[in-house]
This record gives C-alpha cells, sequence and structure tokens, in this order.
C-alpha cells in the first residue's frame, strides 16, 4: 500500500511541474496577445504568437492525455481530491470532444512534426471541428480549476492565503461555467 501512495504522491508531483510549466506558457502566450509582451524578433510569416499556441495547445494535451503512462490531471485529480468528482467530471466534459484531435495536433503539429504537409494537415481538423473560443475556455476552466485544487490543498494544511471556504466558493464557480459550456454546446443555436 506505501508504494502506491509514494507512486500517486510522485505522479501529483510531476503533474503539478507540468501545470506550472503550462501555466507559464499560458502566460507568456496570454501577455504576447494583449501586447504586455513583445518579442524582439516577430516575423510576419511566422510569428512567435504562433510558436506560442502551437506550443500551449501541444503542452495542453500533455496534461490530459488518456493513456497509463502519460499524465492525465483528471485522474490525478480524481485520486487526489475524490470529494470534487462533479467538476472534475464537468471539465472533462468540456475536453473530451477534442481531445483525440488535440493529440493529432501536437504528433503533426506541435511536438513531433510532420515530414510533409499531407501528413501535418490532419493537426488542423482540430480548428477545423471545433471553434477556438470552446478550445480556449476549456483550457481556461482546466487552469482555473488547477489552481484552485492546489490551493484547497494549501487551505487543507493552513498554508496560502485561501481559506477553505474561499477555495470552494472558487472551485463552484469553475464547476458552474464549465457546465454552462457544455450545455450551450449541447443546446443547438436557433436562428
Amino acid at each position: 500500500m506505501d508504494e502506491k501512495v509514494d507512486e500517486m504522491a510522485e505522479e501529483f508531483r510531476i503533474f503539478a511541474e507540468r501545470n506550472m510549466q503550462f501555466m507559464n506558457l499560458w502566460t507568456v502566450y496570454t501577455d504576447l496577445l494583449s501586447g504586455h509582451y513583445a518579442p524582439s524578433l516577430n516575423d510576419e510569416k511566422w510569428s512567435v504568437g504562433m510558436t506560442l499556441m502551437l506550443l500551449l495547445y501541444a503542452y495542453f494535451y500533455s496534461l490530459v492525455e488518456d493513456s497509463e503512462d502519460g499524465v492525465n490531471a483528471f485522474r490525478v485529480w480524481r485520486e487526489k481530491f475524490p470529494e470534487e468528482e462533479l467538476t472534475i467530471a464537468a471539465i472533462e466534459a468540456q475536453v473530451v470532444p477534442f481531445r483525440d484531435l488535440l493529440r493529432v495536433f501536437r504528433n503533426r503539429l506541435g511536438f513531433h512534426g510532420s515530414r510533409t504537409r499531407r501528413h501535418e494537415s490532419p493537426g488542423f481538423d482540430l480548428f477545423a471541428q471545433h471553434k477556438g473560443d470552446e478550445i480556449w475556455n476549456a483550457m481556461k476552466n482546466f487552469k482555473a480549476l488547477g489552481a484552485a485544487l492546489f490551493a484547497m490543498d494549501l487551505a487543507r494544511k493552513g498554508e496560502g492565503k485561501y481559506s477553505r471556504e474561499q477555495v470552494r466558493h472558487w472551485i463552484d464557480a469553475v464547476s458552474e461555467r464549465a457546465r454552462q459550456a457544455t450545455a450551450r454546446k449541447a443546446t443547438p443555436s436557433s436562428t
């Protein structure tokens, strides 16, 4: 039993490190988009923004990969925070519809790359089949839940700057946003 607990603790630490790396990429990318960061190199044809977007989306997939040997935030969160199942499931419901295409994007464009445009092309199906704001909002909610759960972990230990009650409110707000986004997606719009 102790070995299983040690493995879970190690996976949580690795996830925490990777999640911080994702949040750093997120910060640099959103700072670039908002004009808070101006790179010294910004080629019109292949911008720094495109490079950061490729990295951000590919890195995001590395946090939600559905494999036994990869980091999966949903599995990690369920092990560490079983009482948050409904919120975890709400965020997962936002991510699952595009996770497989995100893997292809990561493999063909983000990290592994392609030798031909023909091989690369299916990586763009992610954006052909899902709206950019759908993916972006899912990542925002994912990021928010991750931050809230880390804050809850600290609050449980009597550390951090938020009380358990404040974090509870934060988690509930993220959960509600995720459920609303999933409901909007499921409800066909009338024209």
